[in-house]
């Protein structure tokens, strides 16, 4: 834990947080999906890599997973811990199209992330681009939050229609997960 707060002085727009999720949280940021169905999955942001961590138990050892993390110190954990099995890169959120297509994937099956609300519109603008783009083609996106009205504000101002799957209140501090699709244009 004392990296994540030492990461979390050095950068605070980068980490939404002082300390890494709860156990439950993890669990409810996965709670009503298939996950034995999902074989492309993306991570934004994975921290110390609580979520990757119930990913590597919930999804099928068929499964690709592709971890985007922009924090060299965070990044060079999560490719010790998980890197025989995911692909851990060093890149920021916004480039995700950009690294999927160099592995090749058919598509995108769910994206999970943990990036905070207070990115820099030069990553927002794309990112939620690629997002719009995946949740239309099939992809489930779940994402949490800290703060849900600035949150929603900002999702929803790009584009997207938000759904509350879970309030975790064992979390410090207290965690809203949504699931995000792109607003039909019809």
């Amino acid at each position: 834990m004392s990296t994540f707060f030492t990461e979390f002085l050095r950068n605070p727009r980068q980490n939404a947080s002082i300390v890494p999720s709860a156990p439950a949280a993890c669990e409810k940021m996965f709670e009503g999906l298939d996950m034995h169905a999902m074989q492309y999955v993306v991570e934004l942001g994975p921290g110390t890599g609580c979520f990757t961590r119930e990913m590597m138990v919930q999804l099928p050892s068929t499964a690709q997973v592709l971890v985007l993390e922009i924090n060299p110190t965070f990044c060079q954990k999560l490719e010790a811990e998980y890197g025989h099995r995911f692909h851990v890169r060093q890149e920021s959120a916004h480039l995700m199209d950009e690294v999927v297509s160099s592995l090749d994937w058919p598509r995108v099956d769910l994206v999970v992330s943990g990036l905070p609300y207070t990115l820099p519109d030069a990553v927002i603008s794309p990112l939620f681009q690629s997002l719009k783009r995946h949740t239309d083609q099939g992809a489930i996106y779940r994402f949490f939050t800290y703060v849900p009205p600035l949150m929603k504000r900002k999702y929803e101002s790009m584009g997207f229609d938000l759904t509350l799957e879970h309030v975790v209140v064992k979390n410090v501090p207290p965690m809203w997960i949504y699931s995000a699709q792109a607003q039909s244009n019809g």
